[in-house]
């Protein structure tokens, strides 16, 4: 079995609760709209996640309960660290990801796009609710396609 990874970008949030902090933003129509499409789009390609790591925020976790329907059995944990989390802090997370199966990353930009850029040497922009998806092959990690919801 090959080692995969996705790396996914929260789905759309909300701005219209002035009061909230960052971190307590919920997903807006939009958000709840793209997130089961992008799981069903993931399954669809036989990308299925083993394993989801997800940032601590009202956001990120909303895009993955949005996305239970395809991946309600799946493992998920929590990691408050890929909230605001730099590159460095990204790559320590990815000594977490199981070798052999697939694994989410579900977090925020810029840590989604610089992880891509870091992984694979290729620069991919990633709007809310983009998954990128990976393999692992030796030491090297290939980008194989990105999937965004306006392209679906």
């Amino acid at each position: 079995m090959v080692n995969r990874l996705i790396i996914m970008r929260h789905a759309k949030s909300s701005w219209n609760f002035p009061n909230l902090s960052d971190h307590d933003r919920p997903l807006n129509k939009r958000g709840l709209r793209d997130a089961p499409r992008i799981a069903d789009e993931l399954v669809q390609r036989a990308w299925n996640p083993d394993l989801i790591l997800v940032s601590s925020s009202v956001r990120t976790k909303q895009t993955l309960e949005s996305m239970s329907h395809q991946f309600g059995d799946v493992t998920s944990k929590i990691k408050p660290e890929i909230y605001h989390a730099s590159l460095q802090d990204l790559l320590i997370i990815l000594e977490e990801i199981i070798e052999e199966g697939t694994t989410m990353i579900l977090g925020h930009n810029p840590g989604s796009e610089m992880l891509v850029k870091h992984l694979s040497d290729e620069w991919q922009i990633m709007p809310t609710a983009s998954a990128a998806l990976l393999s692992k092959s030796g030491n090297h990690w290939k980008l194989h396609e990105i999937i965004r919801p306006k392209e679906i």
